[in-house]
């Protein structure tokens, strides 16, 4: 469970400082909805990504599959001075998963006695927490290593970190382009502006071994990106690197070292929320 993370916060000042601090718009968030939020640092980089849900009782609920909570506690413990914003750790009570059931809805918190069992954002797949208090009764489908491969779900550790903005892990979709300050906020906005986002999210395939990553992509001698994660496929492995955006569907790149790549496939942009932006696909 370490490697999970599930927050509560309470206070009336906690969705006024999430709105502040996040990509996301969570001033209107209701009690039962789920949203995704990105937090970034000054240059528009990301630390973190979360799912934020309001609870019947106004406390809310932070859950992320892929990370542990002591980074994330540490960001807030940063950002919270004189506001009333208690933040308490409920990670050792339920594990989070990803999840491929379609319960809850799209944008919806399920809880049970009070406490989180299912969220899911408008995007993405769901989430499941799995414990004393949540299901640990129930069976959950677990969307496994490969699973999240293939649906192109960016991760911690592998897409999420401190190379990439939002735009070019395909998060774009946990970004509100009319809400005001935010960290990283005036550089995200310079790249909607100038529409210079130069790297997107592709889907990758390869034959023989799974190779470790992070990897460097190349096409002859030029650096185009990095693999970020794989796992075995059949027959080889699948993968997802973050890769100059203007490659289109390359059939022509290999890790360094000499491994090919057969198939380089970009994904579908998600989109920011807000005001529109057309993007270069």
């Amino acid at each position: 469970m370490s490697d999970t993370t599930l927050l509560a916060l309470t206070g009336r000042d906690t969705l006024d400082l999430l709105h502040r601090i996040s990509t996301q718009a969570l001033m209107d968030l209701a009690p039962g909805e789920t949203r995704t939020a990105c937090f970034c640092d000054f240059r528009g980089r990301l630390l973190h990504r979360a799912w934020v849900a309001r609870g019947g009782d106004s406390t809310v609920w932070m859950a992320r599959p892929d990370a542990a909570a002591a980074p994330l506690i540490a960001f807030f413990d940063r950002s919270i001075f004189r506001e009333d914003v208690r933040v308490s750790d409920c990670s050792s009570e339920a594990e989070v998963v990803w999840c491929s059931d379609e319960a809850p809805a799209r944008g919806a918190l399920l809880e049970r006695e009070g406490f989180p069992i299912r969220l899911r954002a408008a995007t993405g797949p769901a989430l499941a927490l799995i414990g004393p208090r949540a299901l640990a009764a129930i069976e959950v489908t677990r969307l496994d290593e490969r699973a999240r491969i293939a649906a192109g779900i960016a991760a911690h550790g592998h897409e999420i970190g401190e190379d990439h903005t939002p735009f070019e892990v395909n998060l774009a979709d946990a970004i509100h382009l009319d809400k005001g300050c935010y960290p990283g906020q005036e550089t995200l906005q310079r790249l909607v502006t100038h529409d210079s986002v130069r790297r997107r999210l592709y889907a990758v395939r390869g034959d023989g071994a799974t190779p470790a990553t992070p990897a460097e992509v190349v096409r002859g001698d030029d650096a185009v990106g990095r693999l970020t994660s794989a796992a075995a496929g059949d027959g080889g492995w699948i993968g997802l690197a973050v890769l100059r955006h203007d490659l289109g569907a390359a059939r022509d790149l290999a890790l360094a070292g000499g491994a090919a790549i057969a198939e380089a496939r970009p994904l579908p942009l998600a989109r920011p929320l807000g005001r529109p932006w057309v993007a270069v696909d």
